[in-house]
């Protein structure tokens, strides 16, 4: 099932929630008619520096069931701004979102809608923030979401969560083999 499909199968199944990963915890903040915020916190054993490299390595992580191409070694992304967290194959490719802020072993923001969100009238900002901990570091990781007031956003919520959540998963796992 590619992205898109995923997220319409989640949406029209209504908001789904997310049990807390690992030591982390998984929330939406925020949600109304024109708008969504969810945030995601994890404790993961790497430093701030593999952290920040893991970002930048989607096919490693991201899974190949939320691309559009069913193949996560067709997502690349640079961490500088203006780096495209982009999908190419064969004779296809779309722009998934926008680095717009790269500091590095520290933060990165990205701008975009994410599958089904980029058919409608809305913007999109991530932001992932790597904070040093006793033990490894704190990845916090935001996406924000608002439109036009009448958009009914508000039930996207869950399925969006859920599947940045799935990747999430992936980011840790993918730094535990490290």
């Amino acid at each position: 099932m590619g992205f898109s499909q995923g997220c319409r199968a989640l949406a029209t199944a209504g908001a789904l929630a997310l049990t807390s990963p690992g030591e982390g915890y998984a929330e939406v903040i925020q949600q109304a008619d024109s708008s969504f915020t969810i945030r995601f916190e994890e404790s993961v054993a790497a430093d701030n520096a593999a952290v920040y490299r893991a970002l930048g390595q989607l096919p490693e992580w991201w899974s190949a069931d939320h691309t559009y191409s069913g193949a996560a070694e067709n997502l690349s992304m640079e961490l500088r701004a203006g780096g495209c967290f982009c999908e190419r194959w064969e004779d296809s490719s779309v722009e998934h979102l926008r680095v717009i802020f790269a500091r590095e072993d520290r933060e990165v923001r990205l701008a975009g809608g994410l599958g089904p969100l980029q058919s409608l009238p809305v913007n999109g900002l991530m932001h992932w923030r790597i904070t040093p901990a006793e033990s490894g570091a704190v990845l916090t990781w935001e996406y924000q979401v608002w439109g036009a007031p009448g958009l009914n956003l508000a039930p996207l919520a869950g399925p969006v969560e859920q599947v940045l959540g799935q990747q999430l998963q992936g980011l840790k796992a993918f730094l535990d083999k490290q």
